[in-house]
């Protein structure tokens, strides 16, 4: 049987996690035997799309191609699918509708919802091919990093280290992110915060860098601990952890649901405390890694097409580009879905969904 042919639909190139995790997904799936995979970025002003593939992945997102109706992605051949990063605890759909795609990855694996078009993946961790630093250092250097968003908790990590060590460092980075914080004016301040929380014996070091991820990765293993004290509330999984991980380096987590794919590995600070999380979190951390890990994702990709293409592989005659459509909020359509979704979301959650699945 000839391979499938498919093509990978990101978010325009930008400073953004969301554009990162979908580069992290393409690297992850795109050396395969069983299918070739194309890239291209999707921009607002230029919606033609080939219609030359058996399947399409989309890294759709409310925020950065929220423009985007995706009920005109409808009108591509074959099989569209999209990544899904936003999620709540076993609520996929929270920002995307169940109707648009024939399948969702979600990138969750901590995820128990059973639904036809969903398939659970694990976090996309990036196939390091560095050496990682082994140095031990005299003074334990604390890290921590992430775009100036709210609810990072770096003060908390400060707290946590001057409760913990008479001497240390605590690094913290906090990149100018292109649709986070664009003045930088959130990112000097939550430094500023973190500076002033100092003591002695206790250095604090931040900076505003924009790293690749092989310099994360490496900065990450540098540090004694990597440390994520997050008290946000909103839908979504931690991506900072990735490069932790990947690092093989002591991580030490808060007792918060976008860690809770990690709370299956780790018990969370204050649960754990900082000192114990160096000691005895290693091992865990490169257990996360390896079932993590690049290959382990591909194949789950392989088999989630292997069963939908078995189902649904539409052949066409017509290979003209498709051009896909913006969004109108104020249409009639766009409001009416957007309450139907809502109940549609309701009886997922309901038992009457439950008893049947």
């Amino acid at each position: 049987m000839k391979p499938l042919k498919g093509l990978f639909i990101n978010t325009e190139k930008a400073i953004c996690s969301i554009h990162e995790s979908g580069l992290m997904v393409f690297n992850c799936i795109k050396d395969s035997a069983n299918y070739s995979l194309d890239y291209l970025e999707l921009k607002k002003e230029e919606l033609t799309i080939p219609a030359t593939y058996d399947f399409y992945l989309f890294n759709y997102h409310f925020s950065t191609t929220g423009w985007l109706d995706t009920k005109s992605i409808k009108k591509l051949p074959g099989l569209k699918g999209t990544i899904v990063l936003e999620i709540l605890p076993n609520d996929p759909f929270v920002y995307c509708s169940p109707f648009d795609f024939d399948f969702y990855c979600v990138l969750d694996p901590s995820m128990t919802f059973k639904h036809k078009k969903v398939f659970v993946f694990p976090r996309p961790l990036d196939e390091y091919r560095g050496e990682l630093s082994k140095k031990e250092n005299e003074i334990p250097v604390i890290g921590t990093f992430g775009f100036a968003t709210k609810g990072k908790g770096f003060e908390h990590v400060v707290e946590a280290v001057k409760k913990e060590f008479e001497k240390a460092i605590v690094r913290i980075n906090i990149p100018h992110g292109t649709y986070t914080d664009p003045s930088h004016l959130y990112a000097q301040k939550l430094a500023a915060q973190c500076m002033v929380l100092a003591k002695d014996g206790v250095e604090v070091i931040t900076t505003h860098d924009f790293m690749t991820k092989d310099d994360l990765i490496y900065w990450c293993s540098e540090n004694t601990l990597n440390c994520f004290l997050y008290d946000r509330n909103m839908p979504g999984l931690a991506a900072t952890t990735d490069q932790a991980i990947t690092s093989e380096r002591p991580l030490a987590i808060s007792d918060n649901s976008t860690f809770r794919h990690i709370s299956k590995y780790l018990q969370p600070f204050p649960k754990l405390s900082l000192k114990g999380s160096i000691e005895s979190s290693t091992k865990f951390v490169k257990k996360m890694k390896e079932e993590w890990s690049v290959k382990s994702f591909q194949l789950l990709f392989e088999k989630m097409l292997d069963q939908l293409s078995a189902k649904k592989m539409g052949v066409t005659t017509d290979l003209s580009p498709v051009k896909l459509s913006l969004l109108n909020k104020r249409s009639f359509r766009y409001k009416f879905d957007k309450y139907f979704r809502r109940l549609t979301r309701l009886y997922y959650k309901s038992p009457l969904y439950a008893a049947f699945h």
